[in-house]
């Protein structure tokens, strides 16, 4: 290897070795903001022209967005909210994820507002199977309903869904056995939902609680 090629490969190796030390740092900053309910700091470092080339305009916005939730900042939250919901800069998978992630989160808090409006962003995806079991989620969650199982129990049985989208639906089966009075068909799928989730789902919580208390 020639000395050009050489000096060439360790500028490039130095240049990569600033660029990610200038981005976790960013990353530190932003986390430890977050972490302290400083909403200030976070909405600046993200708002930071440099911050957003470094980490992407979707990863700006939902720290924006946390922070905001965390701190009750409502007349924030809900811009931010509104401009992520319409922006299309965002890679899809990264749309899906933080469209599914809130709106069970507005489920379980029972916040029909914010729940519609992020329904309304999911019908917009033209993802069928995500717009199915969300608009059977919001039935059973907001709106009380407890007959949809036969419907649900298809959807199961199908194979249609798996991982997130499969706990979801078993958990909503839960729900409608539970909303029924039926404490051991509700017991099975919830744990059969269990099953399903990430230990940091957005569900896990809620699974856990109704757990400890039926096996109380």
């Amino acid at each position: 290897m020639n000395p050009i090629t050489i000096f060439i490969v360790v500028v490039a190796f130095a240049a990569y070795l600033i660029f990610q030390g200038i981005k976790n740092f960013q990353l530190h900053n932003l986390n430890e903001s977050l972490r302290k309910r400083d909403s200030e700091t976070v909405e600046r470092i993200a708002d930071m022209g440099m911050t957003r080339r470094l980490l992407g305009e979707y990863v700006c916005d939902l720290y924006k967005l946390r922070v905001f939730y965390v701190t009750k900042e409502e007349e924030k939250f809900e811009k931010v909210l509104k401009h992520m919901l319409k922006a299309e800069k965002y890679r899809p998978d990264d749309r899906e994820s933080f469209l599914e992630t809130y709106f069970h989160t507005f489920l379980i808090k029972g916040n029909r507002k914010y729940a519609d409006w992020i329904l309304e962003a999911i019908r917009k995806t033209g993802n069928q199977k995500f717009i199915h079991y969300s608009e059977e989620s919001y039935a059973v969650m907001l709106d009380k309903r407890s007959d949809l199982i036969d419907k649900m129990e298809e959807d199961i049985n199908s194979k249609l869904y798996y991982g997130f989208a499969l706990g979801v639906v078993l958990f909503m089966v839960a729900k409608q056995y539970s909303y029924l009075g039926d404490d051991r068909n509700a017991l099975e799928y919830m744990r059969s939902a269990k099953a399903c989730f990430h230990p940091k789902a957005v569900y896990m919580p809620v699974v856990d609680r109704y757990l400890e208390e039926a096996e109380a």
